[in-house]
């Protein structure tokens, strides 16, 4: 299978109503203006989420004002140029057969088949356990037969619980409860999941198959890469950093899909500033992965070319990056636990913001990982240390491995105490107070401020046992908030010292009582993150990579290949305007300096991709680089030598 890079994603969704549809189609004008551009791969349609398909269908419903194949043509023409075609097909959503075939659809706890905005997509969902399953099987079938594809993209992969008359039959014949809601959900998963191998069975091994919806936990040996679909405007600029963190460490290519839509998919009028999209782009290369961007074709005209020259242009840029991005993988400090199945929530989010904004270099894992390749893992706010972890998790810190664990992690599972001995400290029980502080103790050079501190999200209560140290104290208020019968007590000053701690430190585990990581995603304290930081100094105090001058809002990368490290400095970053986050200019920055650990093997220092050479000097293990200008974005690429390197070596 090729690597899939410089893609398109072409959304469409062609509403019946359009009498002129396909009027100035030109497959080979499409396949050209594709070219053109840089692009090497497309998901293309073939059938959408309003139920057309786009080819000679025997099975399906084509679309009405459609009288040739056009997906056919597409996939010949792009062929020629040897573009890459996978076929979409949307199969959760499906108006047409819904509208023909109630029986066909998910019926609600309600009992509506119709609900919610009727004017979007998801008012009605398709049922996987009626007679639309084999109808899209036969579809899929028919495509993979007839039309030299390189692989299949399923869309709107959603599990819907279904209480129509058919899955509660089939529930109870399971032996499962009709009326119980996770008894519902679990059979909704199972059917779809189910769908799923029978689709994987169509499409063979050999072609590519993204499952869009599932988690990757439910999607092993069946996917056969990772499509990060993220829409900034929609999903917010801090969904890719934490999923990317955690899919690049699943053994397959993964690649990030966003967008040149102002608001969101379906938006026709919508094209992001140049910039906006780089930046994108160079968030994907800054983690180790290519890149798709999304567009929505004109159901007349095709393609826009005033879209593909943005396109063309920043293809154009990473092209030039390829000798250093292709197969690159990321270097990491720092791993970030996360919940089984790799679940990623706010405190996930949380963390990798945090990370980011102080340049420590990560990957969230989960506990089937190899704990031994970071020098610090954190467990943020409620990762429980499950049987699995435990004896892992016991080793890595007896190796000398730091850890920072906040609120209720470090838990056993049922939340009754501390699961390893290591700690030396004891649960007292929740937290109960919702307006709490805490008082460094330690110095840290006016990062933390000298005063009491806020409290966000309480936690847990913590004291210290023999071999354990207070690193803060936790300060208790004269009362909580709350409504007393007379007033909102909406001002609770701090009263005393509850005589506990607020952050403790065991040998190398910092243990936070309260919740840092969702407290920073939701309320962005510095002083949580100077705090953190301070315990990262004292278990991380050589990083891979250091920098100086160089702004919180910038993020610092690094990957490696063969025998080289990149180091991605990334300056532009998302600005609030109106309801929206916007990226326009490119930020410029002077007069900084990246620092990465030495190993005595480095033979040259040079920007990417104009090899311009730049001077560094060795200082305390480090080679200390003096940036260029950097316009945005800039690739620092340290050569080593061939003979001291390999792929497993360390930076």
């Amino acid at each position: 299978m090729r690597l899939i890079k410089r893609a398109v994603h072409i959304d469409f969704h062609t509403m019946p109503d359009i009498p002129d549809f396909g009027a100035n189609f030109d497959a080979k004008q499409f396949a050209r203006t594709l070219k053109e551009a840089r692009v090497e791969y497309i998901n293309a349609f073939a059938k959408c989420n309003i139920g057309f398909a786009y080819y000679a269908t025997d099975i399906g419903v084509m679309h009405p004002h459609l009288h040739f194949d056009m997906f056919g043509q597409i996939v010949e023409e792009c062929g020629k140029l040897d573009i890459g075609v996978t076929a979409y097909f949307n199969v959760g959503l499906d108006h047409e057969m819904a509208r023909k075939h109630r029986e066909w659809t998910v019926v609600n706890k309600n009992g509506q088949i119709i609900y919610g905005d009727r004017t979007a997509n998801f008012f009605r969902n398709m049922c996987f356990n009626s007679g639309y399953r084999d109808y899209v099987l036969g579809m899929i079938r028919e495509v993979a037969e007839r039309y030299p594809v390189e692989g299949f993209f399923l869309d709107c992969m959603v599990v819907n619980p279904c209480y129509g008359n058919e899955c509660l039959e089939s529930m109870r014949d399971l032996g499962m409860n009709p009326l119980d809601d996770a008894d519902v959900l679990a059979f909704a998963k199972e059917t779809l999941l189910d769908f799923s191998r029978d689709v994987k069975k169509i499409v063979g091994p050999d072609k590519f198959l993204y499952l869009n919806g599932l988690p990757p936990a439910d999607t092993e040996g069946l996917r056969t890469h990772i499509e990060i679909e993220c829409l900034p405007s929609g999903w917010s600029y801090d969904f890719f950093p934490a999923q990317v963190a955690y899919a690049r460490n699943l053994g397959q290519q993964t690649f990030y899909m966003t967008g040149r839509f102002n608001v969101n998919w379906g938006d026709f009028g919508g094209l992001k500033s140049k910039a906006s999209l780089l930046n994108d782009c160079w968030d994907a290369l800054s983690n180790g992965v290519p890149t798709s961007i999304g567009d929505h074709m004109h159901p007349r005209d095709g393609l826009d070319p005033a879209v593909y020259r943005v396109i063309g242009d920043i293809y154009r840029e990473l092209e030039r990056l390829e000798p250093w991005t292709d197969h690159a993988r990321t270097a990491a400090d720092i791993g970030i636990l996360t919940w089984a199945g790799g679940k990623i929530g706010d405190a996930h989010n949380g963390a990798v913001r945090m990370l980011g904004e102080l340049h420590y270099t990560y990957d969230i894992i989960d506990e089937s990982h190899d704990l031994t390749k970071y020098k610090v893992i954190i467990l943020p706010d409620n990762v429980r240390i499950t049987p699995v972890l435990g004896p892992k998790l016991k080793a890595y810190i007896a190796a000398g491995g730091g850890v920072i664990s906040s609120g209720h992690s470090g838990l056993n599972v049922e939340g009754t105490s501390f699961a390893l001995d290591e700690w030396n400290m004891a649960y007292d029980g929740e937290d109960p107070w919702n307006s709490s502080y805490y008082r460094m103790l330690e110095h840290t050079n006016g990062a933390v401020p000298d005063m009491l501190s806020g409290i966000y999200k309480q936690g847990i209560l913590l004291q210290t046992e023999t071999g354990a140290t207070s690193v803060a104290d936790y300060y208790q208020p004269y009362f909580n908030r709350k409504w007393d019968g007379f007033h909102g007590t909406f001002y609770t000053p701090p009263e005393r010292h509850a005589g506990r701690p607020a952050v403790a430190r065991s040998g190398r585990i910092f243990q936070f009582c309260f919740r840092v990581f969702a407290s920073y995603i939701e309320y962005a304290p510095n002083v949580h993150k100077y705090t953190v930081a301070y315990c990262l100094q004292q278990l991380l105090p050589e990083p891979t990579v250091k920098s100086e001058g160089i702004p919180t809002t910038a993020r610092v990368t690094v990957t490696t290949k063969e025998h080289m490290n990149m180091i991605h400095i990334k300056l532009t970053h998302p600005e609030p305007r109106g309801k929206y986050n916007v990226i326009e200019d490119r930020q410029t920055l002077s007069d900084a300096f990246i620092l990465i650990r030495d190993g005595g093997d480095v033979e040259a220092v040079y920007s990417a991709p104009e090899r311009l050479p730049l001077a560094y000097e060795r200082q305390n293990g480090y080679i200390r680089v003096a940036m260029p200008k950097i316009d945005g974005y800039a690739m620092i690429v340290v050569e080593r030598k061939r003979e001291l390197t390999s792929s497993a070596k360390p930076i």
